[in-house]
């Protein structure tokens, strides 16, 4: 008995042990759920539309820093060029009648353009790890509506600047002088040249490469609609001063259009060229005819650029395509989406900048 006893002893006591022995979990495996996370969201968002509502704002701060970033460029430089032109021993009258040739005006216009319209936004998208390449449409546009495009670009560029003779004329019917002064054009083909150079090739190529690239390639996964409605707000703002800025607008509204309707920017760079191109003609070659006779072949221009326009649509096989926006996956309303991008600080301290700019012309 005493000897069952003690087998009986050693086989719990082997139990006992077996039982102590230590449990490997298999590698990568294991039989506890994961912690789940709760995210915040406030009332009256769903979790899309709040994150969508940080995503505005992460893109408002990009592109409003940059535009901010643009115009401590323009309001910084005339200190910068007084202080070193007074280390050479010029007062401050001398430096402005320096720059106030209107060919130095001209050069300086160019070097200023291509500063202010790549280094700010190029150093803010890549610092927030925004690949340029990937916003900046630079393909062929899609040959079935090229020449629709073109022409009814010029033609709306054309009508707007109706808008700009109207805001003159609201001014002065309320007694208000507001005359922006652009200064003078250079004499002479060298003259043209510098003007062609300032108006037209610069202002076309990199003023296109920071609106409808940059600025209009970030905001396109909120919707078509609301990239180019937002960017054209921001062109006409950045303008600085009233009279330009309802011309702006409505051109921006258009040169978006075409980009995101080819997928290109070559076209919106051609019109966009074309259009200051007209003004740059009209200063060189028209300026010795009344302005009747000026009046007259504007018209004439306008009709001719109605009328290719109309043509080109006629010749375009798939037009429902022309007057269509892609759809966005977005949830939140296009209202909300404006809200959020214009109660951006950024972009708030860019539109104070440029309404303060404005006051100076009265």
């Amino acid at each position: 008995m005493e000897e069952n006893n003690t087998e009986y002893q050693k086989q719990m006591n082997d139990e006992t042990f077996a039982s102590n022995e230590p449990i490997y979990e298999t590698p990568g495996v294991t039989d506890t759920p994961p912690q789940s996370y709760v995210t915040f969201v406030p009332y009256g968002f769903t979790p899309k539309t709040y994150e969508e509502k940080k995503s505005v704002k992460k893109s408002a701060l990009i592109i409003g820093l940059s535009l901010v970033i643009m115009l401590a460029i323009t309001l910084v430089w005339s200190s910068i060029y007084i202080f070193i032109m007074g280390r050479f021993g010029f007062t401050a009258d001398k430096a402005y009648g320096i720059i106030s040739d209107p060919a130095v005006m001209q050069v300086l216009q160019i070097v200023l353009s291509i500063l202010m319209f790549t280094v700010p936004f190029i150093i803010i998208y890549k610092s927030n790890g925004q690949r340029i390449s990937d916003l900046v449409p630079l393909s062929k546009p899609k040959k079935g509506n090229r020449l629709a495009m073109f022409f009814i670009g010029i033609a709306f560029c054309s009508f707007a600047n109706i808008a700009v003779s109207q805001a003159s004329y609201i001014f002065e019917q309320f007694g208000i002088d507001y005359n922006v002064d652009f200064g003078d054009n250079p004499e002479g083909f060298f003259g043209f040249l510098l003007s062609f150079l300032a108006t037209v090739v610069v202002p076309g190529l990199v003023e296109e490469f920071a609106c409808r690239g940059l600025i209009l390639g970030l905001l396109r996964k909120y919707g078509d609609g609301f990239a180019v409605l937002v960017s054209a707000i921001v062109f006409g703002i950045m303008h600085g001063n009233f009279e330009q800025m309802p011309f702006a607008f409505l051109v921006g509204l258009v040169l978006g259009y075409i980009v995101v309707q080819t997928n290109s920017l070559w076209i919106a760079i051609a019109v966009h060229a074309t259009n200051n191109f007209v003004s740059v003609a009209f200063d060189y070659f028209l300026s010795g005819f009344s302005q009747s006779v000026q009046n007259l072949i504007y018209s004439l221009f306008l009709a001719v650029c109605l009328l290719l326009g109309i043509f080109a649509l006629s010749l375009n096989k798939d037009k429902k395509e022309l007057y269509e926006f892609k759809k966005s996956d977005t949830e939140s309303k296009m209202s909300a989406k404006c809200k959020w991008f214009f109660t951006s600080p950024a972009i708030i301290i860019f539109i104070v900048i440029c309404v303060l700019e404005s006051l100076i012309y009265f």
